[in-house]
């Protein structure tokens, strides 16, 4: 019997490899030009997933839009649904773009794990209606809190 892959858990547990080995690789490097330069990668990772993140929104508003029954909506006129999912998609990544083109590395990373905290308290709003996303929400916390514990640790080090 083959094992099926699970590709969004794979995936998505991989993607905290770069947030928590940032984070080490910067505490370990003390007080250097090194652990400045990783505390970026860092900065700039997780400036690439909270885009990615706004993203889901998007491509759900897009492959829902041209079904004709929206049962998929839990109760929120389509419509409605539609002008949230587009406008909250990019909200995300211009959040991030604003904090770290004008703040300093270390308070921009500050910035990026409350996106990361705010973008998850809104998709649990948006998204936990409808049961087709529970498990990808039981894994979005479990990455966010991943990902926040590297973001805020790469802080404190940086």
């Amino acid at each position: 019997m083959a094992l099926k892959t699970n590709w969004m858990d794979v995936l998505g547990y991989a993607g905290l490899i770069p947030f928590l080995g940032f984070a080490t690789l910067t505490a370990l490097c003390g007080d250097t030009d090194m652990a400045t330069t990783l505390a970026n990668y860092n900065l700039l990772y997780g400036l690439a997933i909270v885009s990615f993140l706004g993203a889901v929104h998007w491509g759900l508003a897009i492959a829902l839009s041209s079904q004709t029954t929206p049962a998929y909506l839990a109760g929120v006129d389509q419509a409605d649904f539609e002008a949230r999912s587009f406008i909250w998609g990019v909200s995300p990544s211009l959040l991030a773009w604003l904090a770290s083109a004008f703040a300093p590395t270390q308070l921009a990373l500050w910035i990026l794990t409350f996106i990361l905290l705010l973008v998850w308290f809104v998709d649990r709003y948006f998204l936990k209606p409808m049961k087709a996303f529970d498990h990808y929400l039981k894994l979005r916390t479990r990455l966010t809190v991943g990902a926040v514990l590297g973001l805020g640790l790469t802080a404190c080090f940086a």
